[in-house]
């Protein structure tokens, strides 16, 4: 049983450290796609991208 418990604090922790490196995006990004302008828009800041995949760098203060 503690080797179970050992195991899914691994994961868990493997999972946090997987996410923080894929991703940069805080807690205040809201991207909206907005497909006939073919672009994402941040609901919060108003920063803009283009392209099919939701953006994963905040754009905030640029």
């Amino acid at each position: 049983m503690p080797f179970l418990l050992l195991l899914l604090a691994a994961g868990v922790f493997a999972y946090f450290f997987w996410r923080s490196r894929t991703t940069s995006l805080t807690r205040d990004c809201r991207w909206r796609q907005h497909r006939k302008e073919g672009v994402w828009k941040c609901a919060y800041c108003g920063a803009q991208q283009k392209g099919e995949d939701a953006p994963t760098i905040c754009l905030n203060g640029k």
